[in-house]
Parts: C-alpha cells; sequence; structure tokens
C-alpha cells in the first residue's frame, strides 16, 4: 500500500474517529485514502474553523483532536486554531500537505515553509521527507500532543511522499522522548508546602486547566475542604471544578467575580494549581505577590518562576502533587479564619442580588440572559463562548455544574472559536446539549459552520448577544479612550436570522426572556440545531473589571454597586 493508506491504517488503529479539514492538491492522497476508512473526515469551511472544530473534539474527549489542509494557504489558515490549542494546552495533531521533494525550496505554487511559522508555538513539528517515515512520525505527534504538558503538533507531509509504495509492519508506539510519563512530586517541595499551608489562616486554591487535563477535580476539592480553603479559578480553570461547591467562589481576574477576587487579595497563602498565573488572573506580579506565600504546582517546569517566584515549586501532575499533599496533611484544619468564605458568598450573592435588580426595559441583559440559559440548560451541558463580551458575562454568571463542560478561547483570546469548537464537541458528545454562547462580531467570523451544523445533522444551539459592535473593543474605548469610537459598531445591514436559515438551521429573532426561554427548551428537547438571535444594549459594560496592567485591588464595580457594606458589617481583613 502507499504511504497515505499505511498512515490512516495507523490513525485506525490509535482511535482516531474524527477528522477536521479541507482538502487540496497537496494533501489529496491523504483523503483518497480516507475513502476507504471508517474515521469520519468532516468538510469543513475554512481550515481556521477546522483547528478550532478539532480542538471542542480533544477538550471533551481528552484526547488529541485532528485537523488537515493543503500546502500554502491551506497550512497557514490553520495557525490561529495552532497557537490557541497551544496557549490553552489542548492536544492537537495537525496534518498539512506540502509541494512534493523536487519542488521545495523553488518557491512553487502553494508553497509554505509551515513548520518553521508553527516551531514557536507547537510541541513538535517536521517535514517528512522518508515515505517509510510517515506512520512512525504520525505515531509520535499524536502520543507528544497528549503527553503533559498537551499541546499542538504538526507533521508536514510531502504530496509524492503520501503517495510513495511502502512496505513492512507498523508500530503504534512511540519513539523516545515523545511520551513521557509525569514525574513524581519532589518529596521536600510537598514538605515545604506542607509546613507553609499549615500556619496559613487564610489559604486560597488557584486552580487552573491543569486540573482538568489530569483529572484531579476530586483531589482539589478534597483539599479545600481539609484546610477550609476557597476555590478561584482563572478562566481556562472554570471548567475543572463544580460552581455549586460550597468552597467554590467563581473565575478570579480582569472579569473576575467579586468574592473571587477579594479573596485572592485578602489572602496570606496561594496555591496555585495547573495554572501559568496568567496576567489577565493575576494582574501584576510584583502586587499579586505581596503579603502572601505562593505553592505552585504545574506539571512544566518551564513554568517555575516565569511569571511569579513562588516559595515552593512543586513540578508533577497536578492529581499526583495533590495526592501526595494530601497523604502529608495532618488531618483537617481548624484554626483558619471560619468567617472568611461565608462574608466572600455573601458578597457574591450581594453583587447577584444588585446586578438582576437593574432595570432592563430597553433590551434584554446580557447577564439575565445567562443565568436563564444556565437554568435552562441540563447539567451535563457542554457550553462553548466566542471571545468578547459575551464571554466575560459567561464566566461571570454561567455557572459550570459538571467539569468539562465549558469550553472557551482563554490564552489568544480567538474570536470566531465558539461555533466550530461547539461543533467539535458535539461530533466528541453526540448524547449531550452542546450550545455556543457568542457575540454577533464573533458569529459572524466563523458563522460558515452552521453549513457542517447542518449538513452533518450535528445539532448546536447558538444564542447570539447581538449588539451590533464589538462590544470589549467599544468597553475600552469608552473607559480607557474617551469615547472615541472607532470601527466598533456594526449596521443592521445583516439579518442573522436570515443567514443562519440561509445555512439550512432554524433561527429567530428573540423578543423577550419568554421567548428565548420557549425556544431553548424546545431546541434542548428536540435536540435540534437552533440560531437565537437575542439583542442587546451596545452600552452595556461588562462589570467587575480590572483595568490593564493594575492589581486586583482596583477594581472597577458596576455604577452603583460597592462591596465595602458587606465588609464593613462583616469585617475586612486583618492582613
Amino acid at each position: 500500500m502507499n504511504a497515505a493508506k499505511k498512515l490512516v491504517k495507523s490513525m485506525e488503529e490509535l482511535g482516531v474517529e474524527a477528522i477536521f479539514g479541507i482538502p487540496g492538491g497537496a494533501n489529496l492522497p491523504f483523503y483518497d485514502a480516507l475513502v476507504d476508512s471508517d474515521i469520519w473526515s468532516y468538510l469543513m469551511r475554512h481550515e481556521q474553523q477546522a483547528t478550532h472544530a478539532a480542538e471542542g473534539y480533544a477538550r471533551v474527549k481528552r484526547k488529541p483532536g485532528i485537523a488537515s489542509g493543503t500546502s500554502g494557504p491551506g497550512a497557514t489558515n490553520l495557525i490561529t486554531g495552532i497557537v490557541n490549542a497551544a496557549m490553552d494546552s489542548a492536544p492537537l495533531v495537525a496534518i498539512t500537505g506540502q509541494v512534493t521533494r523536487p519542488f521545495m525550496g523553488t518557491d512553487a505554487f502553494q508553497e509554505s515553509d509551515i513548520v518553521g511559522m508553527v516551531l514557536p508555538h507547537v510541541k513538535y513539528a517536521t517535514t517528512v521527507l522518508r515515505s517509510e517515515r510517515l506512520t512512525q512520525e504520525f505515531v509520535n505527534a499524536y502520543f507528544c500532543a497528549s503527553s503533559p504538558r498537551a499541546g499542538p503538533v504538526l507533521i508536514d507531509v510531502p504530496r509524492d511522499v503520501f503517495q510513495e509504495e511502502v512496505s513492512g509492519e507498523f508500530t503504534l508506539e512511540p519513539e523516545p522522548g515523545f511520551a513521557r510519563s509525569p514525574r513524581e512530586p519532589s518529596g521536600e517541595a510537598i514538605l515545604k508546602a506542607v509546613e507553609l499551608i499549615e500556619r496559613s489562616k487564610r489559604p486560597l486554591i488557584l486552580v487552573g486547566g491543569g486540573v482538568w487535563s489530569s483529572d484531579a477535580t476530586s483531589e482539589v476539592l478534597e483539599l479545600a475542604e481539609r484546610v477550609h480553603a476557597p476555590v478561584v479559578t482563572t478562566t481556562p480553570g472554570k471548567t475543572s471544578v463544580p460552581e455549586d461547591h460550597p468552597n467554590v467562589l467563581g473565575v478570579v481576574g480582569m472579569h473576575g467575580r467579586v468574592e473571587a477576587n477579594l479573596a485572592m487579595v485578602e489572602a496570606d497563602l496561594v496555591i496555585a494549581i495547573g495554572s501559568r498565573l496568567s496576567d489577565r488572573a493575576i494582574g501584576p506580579a510584583n502586587e499579586f505577590r505581596k503579603g502572601k506565600s505562593l505553592i505552585h504546582l504545574d506539571i512544566d517546569p518551564s513554568e517555575d518562576s516565569k511569571v511569579v517566584k513562588p516559595d515552593v515549586f512543586i513540578q508533577s501532575d497536578c492529581k499526583l502533587a495533590l495526592r501526595a499533599l494530601l497523604r502529608t496533611l495532618r488531618g483537617s484544619r481548624s484554626d483558619v479564619d471560619p468567617e472568611w468564605i461565608p462574608r466572600l458568598k455573601e458578597v457574591g450573592a450581594v453583587y447577584d442580588e444588585y446586578m438582576l435588580s437593574q432595570d432592563d426595559s430597553g433590551a434584554l441583559s446580557s447577564w439575565k440572559v445567562v443565568k436563564l440559559l444556565r437554568d435552562e440548560l441540563p447539567r451535563s451541558a457542554i457550553v462553548t463562548t466566542g471571545v468578547g463580551q459575551h464571554q466575560m458575562w459567561a464566566q461571570l454568571f454561567y455557572r459550570v455544574l459538571e467539569p468539562g463542560t465549558f469550553i472557551t478561547s482563554a490564552g489568544l483570546g480567538t474570536m470566531g472559536f465558539g461555533l466550530p469548537a461547539a461543533f467539535g464537541a458535539k461530533v466528541a458528545a453526540p448524547n449531550r446539549v452542546v450550545a455556543n454562547l457568542d457575540g454577533d462580531g464573533s458569529f459572524l467570523m466563523t458563522c460558515q459552520t452552521l453549513a457542517n451544523i447542518a449538513e452533518n445533522d450535528v445539532p448546536v444551539i447558538t444564542v447570539i448577544f447581538d449588539n451590533r459592535s464589538l462590544g470589549m473593543v467599544r468597553q475600552w474605548q469608552d473607559l480607557f479612550y474617551r469615547r472615541r469610537y472607532k470601527d466598533v459598531d456594526f449596521t443592521d445591514l445583516t439579518n442573522l436570522v436570515k443567514l443562519s436559515e440561509a445555512f439550512g438551521v432554524e433561527a429567530h429573532f428573540v423578543q423577550d426572556y419568554n421567548d428565548l426561554r420557549s425556544h431553548v427548551r424546545r431546541a434542548v428537547r428536540d435536540d435540534q440545531a437552533m440560531v437565537l438571535d437575542v439583542p442587546v444594549n451596545r452600552d452595556e459594560k461588562v462589570f467587575p473589571m480590572v483595568p490593564p496592567g493594575k492589581p486586583l485591588e482596583e477594581t472597577i464595580y458596576p455604577p452603583g454597586f460597592s462591596p465595602r457594606p458587606v465588609l464593613d458589617l462583616k469585617g475586612t481583613s486583618t492582613r
């Protein structure tokens, strides 16, 4: 058989079920081999959408998603999704076609150095120049993508390499260095961490996306209960813990929950687990570090002191490290501040009450829409988001009830991510409800994915927060650029309902909350694709907000709201 057919055979043996991509001249032999395979290939409408769909699939399955593009523009169109997967540590294998070997380096038609372009953002990338190496390189890449720390890889294959005849058996074992087992945590580091925990009066657990990747949710919650610590999350960490747990306060950072940011400010110890301590989560590193100790658990040694120098760095898989901590801790803590978590929870409840009391007679309120969706969607529903104000409203008001059910573009902040990611998630979990919460600007970047949803009968519910603007950019221009609005507002010429219907998906313009509730209930009941165009106010702003470059203490609250009454009544930190 030729190398392409042998490659597909190895993919089947490894359990690959789906490929998202677009064929072209350079990767046609690969697609020809797929004709006789049980692997389902989805013809996306743009290669960027292929990578986002593959990432949505990977985040649900916890195994690599596969995206494919031809040479030249097919390959370069994959780059945004590859970098997105790198920033959020998602396992992704990109397979690109390349011009034939005799023409490489001659600026041939549709030639591009895709390996050189993506090298800074992938775990591994190579151009396969020997056909007998193709299957082994895929196996290497597949295991590399999912081995700790997960991320994207790329194999670039000249068309004539695909076509060459090959003989011999293939192995499903990666070569040395491509699949690494997580190291056991240092006993010395564990003892130092336990000492810091046992001295702390206000310990706080900061959860990142690594907790979901390592399946360490139960260990995090056990630690929180043992040491009576509140749990806050980064944006990618939101999917890692159930937000109805009594210790979980929600997302921290630039658009974090009021109570979560207060907890971060008041803590005397932060236990950061599976987080890269992004500026969007902790603010300026020097300000974050003041007055508190830091224990940092991460599988990636490069995270040690990359942003903040910790008192203790534990390099290990989150699950292994937490189990070691739990074994070493002496019983449960009884000397921590007993009123800290209840007071923080009360601040959050007052914030919710304030927001829900606001008058929205002129338009639907985004936060009320999000809370309605949480009430109507099943606990197990998977929600994806685009990027913008709607994403921040979702992280503030959409409570994750089952880990692994919130998928968003956090590190790169890629507009257009939500719809193709939802498509990939539904392919991965056909028996679960999947909903995409999107903004109109984000939706319009990848709306062609509706064609895939309709043609493949992969029903996704899409709710568009339609303010006819790039809402987050507009908010920044309002707050920081003296309302000098430029290139942020759309006209009403594009009818999003008719656009969706043109792709073959039922769509409705939502008149009020009852209208929205009725449509969502029917879409959930019948498991059908539906687009709901929800008008929201163009001047609506997402608060709380920490100005860029400022510490969490400088949070801007909604006009008329302050946490001070609760803090003054209950007592503030004495740290």
